[in-house]
């Protein structure tokens, strides 16, 4: 007598059933593996009466040695390179104590231009707000409307903290 099923998914159900369940055991892990004990390590016998006495190493001079005699003549004076105007990560108050007070002021959202500077030479500060620090502060620049590379653009800004602390 044939077996009567009355839904289609139970029979869908009752031949995957199998299925399910081999693939279940095959993603199953197999025996654990575990690392070997360790060898104990043979300690050496204790002394005995016949054991000779170990020698000591000798004790460390307490004297230091006598300083090295220095030269008398005096070294010549190092050059400082002049090092580039640094614009990235300063503030409003810190570009306006390099550069004085700022031109002009407008948003180019996110961002605050500062400008500085006057005639042929000028300076965009972009200020960013930084959120750790709780305060806007330069990300990029341009001098005289590009980005600035080679020395046109640092004798430019020069000029700038020049003219600013003049006045």
């Amino acid at each position: 007598m044939p077996i009567r099923i009355r839904h289609p998914f139970t029979a869908v159900f009752i031949v995957t059933l199998p299925v399910m369940l081999a693939a279940c055991d095959m993603l199953s892990p197999g025996p654990r593996i575990t690392a070997p004990p360790p060898v104990p390590v043979p300690s050496e016998p204790a002394p005995g009466p016949e054991a000779k006495p170990v020698a000591r190493p000798a004790p460390l001079p307490t004297r230091k040695p006598a300083p090295q005699a220095q030269p008398t003549a005096q070294p010549a004076p190092q050059v400082v390179p002049v090092s580039p105007i640094t614009i990235i990560g300063l503030n409003r108050d810190e570009l306006q104590r390099h550069f004085g007070m700022p031109v002009a002021e407008r948003e180019a959202a996110p961002a605050r231009v500062l400008e500085f500077g006057n005639g042929d030479c000028r300076l965009a500060a972009y200020l960013y707000f930084d959120t750790a620090r709780n305060d806007f502060y330069t990300l990029q620049y341009e001098v005289n409307g590009a980005a600035p590379a080679g020395p046109a653009a640092e004798q430019c800004l020069s000029r700038i903290a020049r003219d600013a602390e003049r006045r």
